[in-house]
């Protein structure tokens, strides 16, 4: 799986209900080729760059971010290596299964 195809799925495998409620926008800082998703309206939709406004920002190389989105690594062993920082912890433990990250 590659990161286009993760963010792909993404768009279309989370069921609506699942996002009900849900207003926020997430970075994706992949070292160089970087995204930002907005969940809205019960939809997510992803976008090139980074949003000045995101609640939470993800930042790892993007073979690291798609070894724990495959599940060949634990998030928080990720986290406690310095693979993966999450800028607002708190904040993305409502949306890391949503994301496929748990």
């Amino acid at each position: 799986m590659t990161i286009e195809d993760y963010f792909g799925k993404l768009t279309t495998s989370v069921k609506p209900e699942v996002l009900e409620g849900i207003d926020t926008v997430i970075n994706f800082d992949m070292k160089g080729k970087d995204a930002h998703i907005i969940v809205k309206d019960n939809a997510i939709t992803v976008h090139e760059g980074s949003a000045e406004s995101a609640e939470v920002s993800i930042t790892a190389k993007e073979s690291d971010l798609l070894s724990v989105i495959n599940g060949d690594t634990n998030p928080m062993m990720a986290m406690m290596m310095g693979k993966l920082k999450i800028s607002n912890p708190g904040a993305m433990m409502k949306y890391a299964k949503i994301l496929g990250l748990m």
